[in-house]
């Protein structure tokens, strides 16, 4: 494993933000209150005080000039990645500013957990030798959260290690216990020599199945450390989640938050 990071480790931050989208085509230039999805998600991850630089990696000629023109810095990525860490990886061979020690792949298609959340992730991946990489999980208190497949549950040891995650019910509560439910958000960071082992490995069978990336991490037996939260997020994942992000972004912004 990797020796402890240090407090003069950089840290680089990348939103993949690819064009296409089956189920909101579009997806990342829709209207959030004004702005489109990717600013919303941009302007939030520069609140992380732990990246040393933030870019949007895309696809797409669209998102590329509407990034610049809200300020970020873009590289351009290829169309074919499987999944947004290997957009990420790409754009990381492409960032010349520095060499970044940790790169954290943060989903462009969530724009309303706090930027502390990447923060969390980061200080644990350097606080954790022995982890390889490290994401968020919100606690699910909707109860109609939990049944959603586009909602990605996560179960994990008693040190907060990913067990297993997936679009199904996990844990199922058999004995009618008081169960706090946890769902993956997108914020994910890793040290940068895993990320290209990462994209090295192929596809894995539970990943292939679950369409969830972080399962080839687990499948290959490697360690996925969780931060815990009450973060309230919700992801645009289907056209009911976006109208739904809508009005939790409303709600935020009546309330000055």
């Amino acid at each position: 494993m990797s020796e402890m990071q240090t407090h003069e480790d950089r840290v680089l931050g990348i939103i993949p933000a690819r064009i296409g989208s089956t189920r909101i085509p579009g997806k990342m230039l829709k209207d959030i209150c004004g702005e489109p999805l990717i600013q919303r998600t941009y302007e939030r991850s520069t609140g992380a005080t732990s990246l040393d630089a933030l870019i949007v990696a895309t696809d797409s000629d669209d998102i590329e000039s509407k990034a610049i023109e809200f300020g970020a810095r873009v590289i351009r990525s290829v169309k074919d990645h499987k999944n947004g860490t290997e957009r990420a990886a790409e754009a990381t061979k492409f960032f010349s500013d520095f060499i970044p020690d940790i790169v954290v792949t943060i989903w462009g298609d969530e724009p309303l957990y706090p930027a502390f959340a990447i923060d969390k992730c980061v200080q644990m991946l350097k606080n954790n030798p022995d982890l390889d990489a490290v994401t968020a999980a919100d606690r699910i208190t909707d109860s109609k959260m939990i049944d959603v497949n586009s909602v990605v549950k996560i179960v994990t040891d008693i040190n907060d290690q990913a067990l297993y995650i997936s679009r199904s019910v996990i844990p199922y509560n058999f004995t009618n216990q008081q169960v706090d439910y946890y769902h993956v958000i997108g914020a994910m960071a890793m040290r940068r020599e895993f990320l290209f082992k990462y994209i090295e490995m192929e596809q894995t069978p539970l990943e292939k199945i679950e369409s969830v990336e972080q399962l080839r991490i687990l499948e290959n037996g490697y360690k996925l450390g969780i931060v815990k939260g009450d973060f309230d997020n919700l992801g645009v994942n289907t056209p009911e989640e976006y109208v739904e992000v809508v009005k939790m972004y409303e709600a935020r912004l009546a309330a000055g938050k």
